[in-house]
Parts: C-alpha cells; structure tokens; sequence
C-alpha cells in the first residue's frame, strides 16, 4: 500500500495525539495515588527494638512514637502490644504533647520473649478523628449536664515485628544478673522440732518460677508462697524474691544441695548460684515425755444431761429471790448499814469530811444534816459537829 504525503500527516497527528493522552492519563494516575498517600498519611509511626535476635527470656525494649500529621483534625490515639504466648510485656514510659492539632505520643515497652525461634510482636492501635465543632459542644456542658465528645474511631493496621529469639544454654533457669544468699538457724535439732531455712534471690532479670527444696521422705518439709518483690523500669526488672522453710524429722536428715544454672545476656555467659547440702542431726526424745500421763475421758456416746442440773439450781435461787419476805431483807441490810453508818460519822473528824461522806453517799435521808453543815461551813452558823452526827444515828436508827 502507497502512503502519499496527506496520508502520513495524519498518521503523525494521531500518533502525537495518542502520545498526549498517554501522558495526561499517567499524570492523572501518579496525581489520584499522590492524593491517596496523602490522605492515609494523616498520621506517622516508627519503631525502635533495642534487639531484634534476643535470647529467650531476655529483656528488650520497644520505643513506639506516633505523630499527627492531618493538623486540621483533632486527633485520639490508644495504643498497645496485644497478649501473646509467645511474649510477656510492661509498658514503662509513656509520654504525650497534647498540643491542639498536634498530637504526638511516646510508648516505651519492656518485653520477655517466652519461645524460641521466630517470634512476631504484633499491635493494637485505634485512631479517634473530631472537630473544633464537636470539641466545644462537649465542653460546653456543665458538671450536672455532661456531653459526650462525638468521634469517629478506626483501627489502624499495623505490621508485626519479628524477632529470631535464641534458645538458651541447656538447663538454665535463671537470665539475667543475680545473687543467692541462705541462712540455716542451726544444725542440730530435736525430734520433730524444724529447723528454718531462708533463701534470698536478688538482682536484675526476667521474673523466674523455681522450687528449691524437693520432698522426702526423710524429712517434712513445710513451706508457703515466695515472698516477690519486682519493679520494671528502663534498665530491665529488678528482683527480690525470699523463701522461707520450716524442715523437721524423727532422725538425722540431710537437706540436698540446691544448685541453679544461670545465664547472663549482657555478658553471654554462664554462671551457677549453689546452696549445699546440710546434715541435720537429730536428738532422739524419750516417749515418755511426748506421751500424757493421764488418760483424756473418753466421751461418752449417751446424751449429756448436766446440763439440767445448772438450769435447776439457778431457776431455785430465782425463786427464793421472788419469794423471801421484803421486811426480811430490809432488817438485815438495815443493820449492815447501821453498822457501816456509825463507823463513818465516827471516822469524820471535821465539818468538811463529814460532808464529803455524805454527799458520796447520795442519801436523800441524809438532806438534814448536809443543810446544818452547809450552814456551819459556809454561812459560819454555830452548830454543834456532835449534834449533826446524833441526827444521822438516830434518824437511821430510827428507821
């Protein structure tokens, strides 16, 4: 086919043409995935592990910041490691700027790998998105009329972290730094009476679960829960963890050696914490002296019926009580009182005592008297102290 010159002008325009729409239509793609990054790039995140191949059980540290990018938004941020078996984890810092419309958070996490091998850290984030409009609504509301801030949450989708997690040297049961201290209060020991071992773990680790003394059967063995005291912070955990035993036995008994294999990460190396073995001796006691010399009663298997007797005899004094004559008792009080009385006045040998008596007494009986002594003591009036004591006799004779 024979192109003449027409024929290969308009072939060159509609090649120029199809070369125009190619690159329009590449600017258009490159400007719709420039918008896209940009709108899912209202936040920013990065992350720092202090080691990403750590030993089992061995401490590392996770910095996780989160900015807000979108400064037209008001922005929330809730951040956390999500609970694994595979890890343990104590979040130990956590710091924010709060500036309006620009929110920025710091998390600092203390993490224990558990397992071995690959280990993949993962994350829960939610994003909360609101506006001045709905911001200031909320706090428009006074304490007896409180408004809710009205938000929008979406769950942010972030990559796991992987470790390669070492495995250990065989037989470890301690990482990290520590020292073992023991005290044992004596050696020797009666039967039956325990002998008491204390066991002090310190120093700076993963948290670990032992048992330090096995059963026998030649010994009884009493113990109760550890006694754990950690705190985590930016240097690892620091431990303090106290055992206390009571040990007893009817013979002489050897309590084994403890020993536990340690390893260090920071210096990769490992090292023994020992309690060796301790013979107890045992000072036999006669049977005799364990044993009553008199046999307990035996209880009886019949209905105990004493009982009826204690009822009876207090219901007896009831009754007497009720039913002896009221003059009876009168005479025989009145006389004691006689008594009590004249030794009383005798006793007084001024106004002033004698009127203490009286008043202490609360009598209403004694009203007379304590009028004359009040006059002879406070109004100077001339009345005789042996004729006020012969109305208080005579007026209890009397009666």
């Amino acid at each position: 086919m024979m192109l003449n010159r027409g024929n290969f002008e308009v072939l060159n325009i509609s090649y120029n043409l199809m070369k125009v729409k190619g690159v329009l239509l590449k600017y258009l793609v490159s400007l719709m995935l420039l918008l896209s990054v940009g709108f899912a790039n209202d936040i920013s995140y990065s992350f720092h592990i202090s080691n990403k191949a750590p030993y089992q059980n061995e401490a590392i540290f996770l910095d996780f910041n989160i900015s807000q990018e979108d400064h037209s938004r008001v922005m929330r941020f809730k951040f956390t490691l999500k609970e694994s078996d595979a890890y343990s984890f104590h979040q130990i810092e956590f710091k924010e700027n709060d500036e309006y419309h620009h929110l920025k958070h710091h998390y600092m996490y203390l993490i224990y790998p558990k397992k071995v091998g690959k280990v993949a850290l993962e994350f829960s984030m939610i994003k909360s998105l609101t506006d001045d409009d709905k911001v200031a609504y909320a706090i428009s509301g006074d304490r007896d009329n409180v408004k809710g801030l009205v938000k929008k949450d979406s769950v942010e989708k972030l990559e796991p972290l992987l470790l390669e997690v070492k495995a250990l040297p065989k037989g470890t049961a301690l990482v990290g730094d520590y020292k073992l201290t023991y005290e044992l209060d004596k050696t020797s020991t009666e039967a039956y009476d325990p002998v008491h071992l204390s066991v002090h773990l310190k120093g700076k680790g993963n948290i670990p679960t032992l048992k330090l003394l096995p059963k026998s059967k030649s010994y009884n063995l009493f113990t109760q829960a550890p006694k754990i005291k950690s705190f985590h912070n930016t240097k690892g955990t620091q431990n303090s963890i106290e055992w206390d035993y009571a040990i007893s036995g009817k013979e002489n008994f050897v309590l084994p050696k403890v020993l536990l294999k340690a390893f260090n990460p920071s210096s990769k190396k490992s090292y023994e914490l020992l309690i060796p073995s301790q013979a107890i001796t045992v000072i036999q006691v006669a049977k005799e002296s364990l044993v009553d010399k008199e046999d307990t009663p035996s209880i009886s298997s019949s209905t105990d019926w004493s009982w009826l007797g204690w009822l009876f005899s207090y219901l007896a004094v009831f009754v007497a009580g009720f039913l002896m004559p009221k003059d009876i008792l009168e005479r025989r009080w009145g006389k004691k009182s006689l008594l009590v009385i004249k030794d009383e006045v005798a006793e007084a040998k001024t106004d002033k005592e004698l009127l203490k008596v009286l008043l202490a007494r609360h009598d209403i009986n004694d009203k007379e008297a304590i009028g004359l002594l009040e006059e002879r003591i406070y109004r100077g009036k001339k009345v005789a102290l042996s004729s006020i004591k012969k109305i208080l006799v005579k007026g209890k004779s009397a009666k």
